[in-house]
C-alpha cells in the first residue's frame, strides 16, 4: 500500500530505476545517485505552430508544387519534339512504302480450305 509520505513514484532518467521521491527536492536517485529537479519529470507538450510559421509552410509547398508542375511540364515538351520527330521519320517511311506498293507487281495466291467431310475446296 502506498503512503502519501514515499511521495511520487519516479523513473531515473539516467538508470531508469523506479523510486519514490519521498517528497525531496532535489530528487535522487538511490540507485545510481543522480540528482533530478522537479521540472526534469514534466511532460514537455509540443504548442500549435503560429499564424506566420503555418503560412510560411504553406507558401513554401504551393512554391514546390509549382516547381514540380513546371518541371513536368518541360519533360512533356521535351517529349513532345521528340515524338514529333518520330512522327515525320515514320510519314516518311510510309510515303517510302507507297512508292513500292505502286511498283509491286500483284501475286496470286491459292489457299486450301478442308470441310468438316474431310474434302478439299479450291
Amino acid at each position: 500500500m502506498v503512503k502519501a509520505s514515499w511521495g511520487t513514484k519516479r523513473t531515473c532518467q539516467n538508470c531508469a530505476a523506479r523510486f519514490y521521491d519521498l517528497n525531496k527536492s532535489p530528487i535522487k536517485c538511490p540507485k545510481c545517485g543522480r540528482e533530478h529537479d522537479r521540472e526534469d519529470f514534466v511532460k514537455v507538450r509540443r504548442g500549435r505552430a503560429s499564424a506566420a510559421a503555418t503560412s510560411a509552410a504553406a507558401a513554401a509547398a504551393v512554391a514546390a508544387a509549382a516547381k514540380l508542375a513546371l518541371a513536368k511540364a518541360k519533360k512533356v515538351e521535351e517529349a513532345g519534339l521528340e515524338e514529333a520527330a518520330d512522327l515525320e521519320a515514320d510519314d516518311e517511311a510510309l510515303e517510302d512504302a507507297d512508292d513500292l506498293a505502286d511498283e509491286a507487281e500483284e501475286i496470286e495466291v491459292e489457299v486450301e480450305v478442308e470441310d468438316d467431310k474431310g474434302e478439299t475446296d479450291r
